[in-house]
């Protein structure tokens, strides 16, 4: 019987979207095994072998086996033999065991589809690599963020270049913003922008910054233990159903469609996704939500600040430089220093002067050495600089009319007086 119990836990597993070579490493069998569990090529998935079992002696005690392992999942064979002996079955026990087994493999699903969360109570959140996109002639590692809420099974997808934990918390604001509400937990596996090991206690703490994150939003970051099934299977499964479905429908060769165009395509897809009815339930995603969606917490007023602060200068010209790149500002900021906010999410740089944000600037790829001019900042530059010259005329002009009544007035006969009454005159106008 342990090679058909391993057979029902692998199963179980590859429904709650785990791997071969994953539920191998659980199982401590061989990914070959787990193929021939997943195609029923060990035990005809426990069927009966041999004589079947459906009509015939057995069929009148269908009920009574039933309520004996609803009441006890691992009750003996033998044991059951001899109570339906007792009762007047004259059949074999070697059909008895085909029937419990297959009993048992429908009572192991049924089981694991009753293991859900309430509204509201759960989300869960993995990354998925999704290959390469070309950036500016490189190859650039692109992932998917997903995060599924447990009861109404509705996802957020979004596709990044990064998984550090600025783009984490991007996403997930992102997501609470789609699903309009934040669930009271939220599941993680080992990922260290959401928890660490501490080697002194010998044991994981949640990320500081994200339990700062946690506490901003209402919500309990929870890590799933590893090569548990039934913890964050739902996720997972989402991951299978995005790398096999959505990817393969975009078509021709992923690399070159950008990243901007992939998050579109997931949207409309989602959107597909939400009104297809799930077979266990009978409703489709949208249905379940309207009745989770009221259980979810409302979204602060003010969006956790995750992005770090960096002090840049705007120079005389009114440019600041960032990443070898140069953009220009208003001309009021020349020669000031602003907070610089950068949002890894959408390459973006918010800038701030005295708390407010005064400009954000859409990036161009780090190291080109490319200046970028705002039509509006070249228009205040050239007038503030035509303002100087005229000022500059200005003060010139007043000299020359100085040095001419200097000149009526017989007041220039020695250079070394005039030398003199045009620096004061300069001096004046300085000051």
């Amino acid at each position: 019987m342990e090679g058909i119990a391993l057979m029902y836990q692998a199963k179980i597993l590859l429904n709650e979207g785990y791997s071969r070579q994953r539920i191998a490493e659980i199982l401590n069998v061989s990914v070959r095994t787990v193929y021939n569990y997943e195609h029923d090529l060990v035990f005809d998935s426990g069927a009966p072998r041999g004589r079947p079992a459906g009509k015939g002696k057995l069929s009148a005690f269908h009920g009574f086996i039933d309520a004996e392992l609803e009441k006890d999942f691992t009750a003996n064979a033998e044991l059951l033999f001899q109570k339906l002996c007792d009762r007047g079955y004259n059949g074999k026990i070697t059909i008895l065991r085909d029937y419990i087994s297959k009993k048992r493999f429908e009572l192991h699903n049924s089981a694991v589809r009753r293991f859900e969360t309430l509204p509201g109570q759960q989300a869960q959140i993995d990354w998925m690599y999704a290959g390469y996109v070309s950036l500016n002639g490189k190859k650039v590692k692109r992932y998917a963020f997903i995060m599924k809420l447990g009861y109404s099974r509705r996802s957020y997808i979004e596709f990044t270049t990064s998984m550090e934990q600025g783009v984490l918390f991007s996403c997930m604001i992102h997501a609470f913003e789609h699903f309009g509400g934040i669930p009271n937990e939220i599941l993680f596996d080992n990922m260290k922008t959401a928890f660490i090991y501490n080697l002194s206690n010998c044991c994981w703490e949640v990320n500081v910054k994200m339990a700062a994150f946690a506490a901003h939003y209402g919500f309990t970051p929870r890590r799933c233990r590893a090569y548990r099934p039934k913890t964050k299977g739902k996720v997972e499964r989402e991951v299978r159903y995005v790398r096999t479905s959505f990817l393969p429908s975009v078509g021709g060769d992923l690399s070159l469609v950008p990243t901007a165009r992939l998050n579109e395509l997931v949207e409309l897809w989602m959107e597909r996704v939400d009104v297809k009815v799930i077979r266990d339930f009978g409703q489709t995603r949208m249905e379940r939500f309207a009745d989770e969606s009221s259980h979810l917490h409302t979204i602060p007023a003010e969006h956790f600040e995750y992005r770090h602060p960096e002090p840049i200068v705007v120079n005389r010209e009114g440019r600041i430089l960032f990443q070898t790149n140069r953009y220009s500002m208003p001309a009021q900021y020349r020669g000031k220093q602003l907070e610089g906010l950068l949002d890894p999410t959408d390459n973006t740089l918010a800038l701030k002067h005295d708390g407010a944000i005064v400009r954000t600037i859409k990036l161009s790829p780090a190291g080109m050495k490319k200046t970028v001019d705002d039509p509006v900042d070249r228009k205040e530059h050239l007038d503030a600089w035509l303002e100087g010259f005229k000022l500059e005329e200005k003060i010139r002009q007043q000299a020359l009319d100085k040095r001419k009544r200097a000149e009526q007035e017989n007041q220039t006969a020695d250079p070394a007086i005039f030398d003199r009454l045009f620096q004061e005159e300069n001096q004046e106008v300085a000051v």
